[in-house]
């Protein structure tokens, strides 16, 4: 068989031109797949899903690309589906969960490579090309450049890294399958879909080109000391309250007098969101007299304002600025504000706000880098090795030890101990 990669040509079909990729159909002959309106982004787009999906296939012509079925689109089932994941992905005051952005990333790659193609005709290499999609797709961002001698600024396209990591990408996976299940208990899609896309095993450590990520571990507590003086003041206090109880990120963030029991010499912390509530679980924090010292330095009159506010945290650096001049402040500039600003501080803190936060202080102090998800892991080390992995259970409010042992690190005192001993 050929190596040679079928080209995306130009064919003319009523006096308008659309792009074509000629494939062998497997008989000996060979069948055009129309791309769409040629020259177009869509149609560029169309033939790198086509051919994703024809190599994906041993280079055997693709089902999708037999031809038009009476059955719904993709695109025709993703907006039903989306519009129930709108209502169902949700907290019972109508906040949307994490849950909900991520699903409409993970189905993105499946609307551009075949949203116009069947729902009955997706199959286990259509789920193997998106996958391959995933692993090569370069991470790009956008920096900001500014012209030295004429002031322009232009933004530029850099690639920080190729392919998502082998983790991400089964999450990804097992969402679009999920969209599926739902399809079939819809009634929109046949079972034998389902059961199809069932056979793509999830990517195994080592043995696919996916890139693989570091496990989680603890950070010292060292390193995170040394980064606060680097954070401003309230973020310094928000990480510290987390290394403290042990919460997650987004649980610390939504901290409000209001979810606070100060009653008794411990005080608890019922957060009104949490990873686990749509389970019917309880998720109960305790807060020590360290962090309580904490809690009280960001008390306001108002119960349900959140604590750890970025718009008051910017008040607090412009007090200080304040007090540090030397010059008496200007009529002109007692209020400086705009009346239409394009950027407002939110009302409370996002845990991907304080990881890039954690990120700027640990390259502008020179220190190895880590993210406040790792403090989780270092006061559930710290628990197990003081109290026992029970105790780590409880506060960090797993319903399983299994899943505490992921954040709790073995202590290797005792294993050297026995060495040193018996070996």
């Amino acid at each position: 068989m050929s190596d040679r990669v079928p080209s995306y040509r130009c064919k003319k079909v009523q006096n308008r031109k659309y792009g074509v990729v000629s494939l062998p159909d497997g008989a000996g002959g060979r069948r055009d797949v129309l791309l769409g309106r040629w020259g177009t982004k869509e149609s560029k787009l169309e033939y790198s899903r086509v051919l994703a999906e024809w190599q994906a296939a041993d280079r055997r012509l693709p089902r999708s690309a037999a031809g038009p079925t009476p059955d719904l689109s993709i695109n025709e089932v993703l907006i039903r589906y989306l519009a129930f994941a709108e209502r169902h992905y949700r907290y019972a005051d109508g906040t949307p969960t994490n849950e909900l952005a991520d699903t409409k990333v993970s189905l993105r790659p499946l609307r551009q490579f075949y949203g116009h193609t069947p729902a009955a005709g997706f199959g286990p290499l259509a789920l193997e090309a998106i996958r391959e999609q995933m692993i090569t797709q370069p991470i790009t961002t956008k920096l900001k450049v500014v012209d030295a001698e004429t002031g322009k600024v232009t933004w530029q396209e850099k690639v920080i890294r190729t392919g998502l990591a082998r983790g991400v990408i089964n999450q990804r996976i097992h969402r679009i399958r999920r969209m599926f299940r739902w399809a079939v208990s819809k009634e929109l899609v046949p079972p034998s879909v389902l059961q199809a896309l069932e056979t793509v095993r999830g990517l195994q450590r080592g043995r696919s080109d996916a890139r693989e990520t570091e496990r989680i571990a603890p950070v010292s507590e060292a390193l995170v000391l040394d980064t606060l003086p680097h954070l401003t003041p309230t973020v310094a206090d928000l990480v510290m309250l987390q290394l403290l109880t042990g919460a997650r990120s987004g649980e610390v963030c939504i901290i409000r007098a209001c979810d606070l029991d100060t009653s008794g010499p411990i005080w608890l912390y019922r957060p009104r969101h949490h990873k686990t509530l749509h389970l019917g679980r309880r998720r109960v924090i305790a807060i020590g007299p360290r962090g309580q010292e904490i809690v009280r330095r960001h008390m306001k009159a108002n119960v349900e304002a959140y604590l750890f506010s970025p718009a008051g945290s910017r008040e607090l650096r412009f007090q200080e600025m304040r007090a540090a001049r030397k010059s008496p402040v200007q009529p002109s500039q007692v209020n400086r504000k705009k009346a239409r600003p394009r950027r407002v501080p939110g009302e409370r803190y996002r845990p991907g706000a304080i990881a890039v936060a954690v990120r700027r202080a640990c390259r502008k102090a020179g220190l190895p880098h880590w993210h406040p998800h790792q403090l989780r892991h270092t006061k559930a080390t710290e628990i197990r090795r003081t109290f026992g992995l029970e105790a780590a259970q409880a506060t960090l409010g797993h319903s399983q030890a299994n899943v505490t042992q992921i954040y709790a690190e073995r202590d290797l005192g005792l294993a050297v101990e026995v060495a040193r001993k018996l070996g």
